[in-house]
């Protein structure tokens, strides 16, 4: 499977550069998702939200788990040092460039939607 996510970058349009994917999401904004093939028939998708430094509310672990409540697609979680990523899991059985574009444009659009609303930025 290793290599096989950048078909499929291929064949949907998405542009990726070592183990990330550039994606666009509004007028010169754009999100970097990176790919995590190590898992057999499973890849995980991510990306940083914000680092702890830049986040507008001290309650980043409340706010994500509510979240998290009525989200299906993308998860969220703080990661080490306080680093709030978006992250999806995608099963590789059978996945078309247009599924694996819309797991990419998800994680993407949702963690640079909540960057901008956490931190006032756009960072990545």
């Amino acid at each position: 499977m290793n290599g096989s996510w950048k078909a499929l970058c291929r064949e949907s349009g998405l542009r990726y550069e070592g183990d990330a994917i550039r994606v666009e999401c509004g007028e010169e904004r754009y999100q970097h998702v990176h790919v995590d093939d190590s898992a057999p028939g499973v890849i995980r998708l991510w990306s940083r939200v914000a680092v702890r430094g830049l986040l507008r509310t001290d309650q980043v672990e409340i706010e994500a788990w509510l979240i998290n409540r009525y989200r299906e697609l993308v998860g969220l979680k703080v990661a080490e040092r306080g680093t709030v990523i978006g992250e999806a899991w995608v099963p590789m059985a059978e996945v078309g460039p247009d599924e694996w574009a819309l797991y990419v444009r998800t994680v993407a659009r949702t963690c640079d939607r909540l960057e901008y609303l956490w931190t006032g930025v756009d960072r990545e």
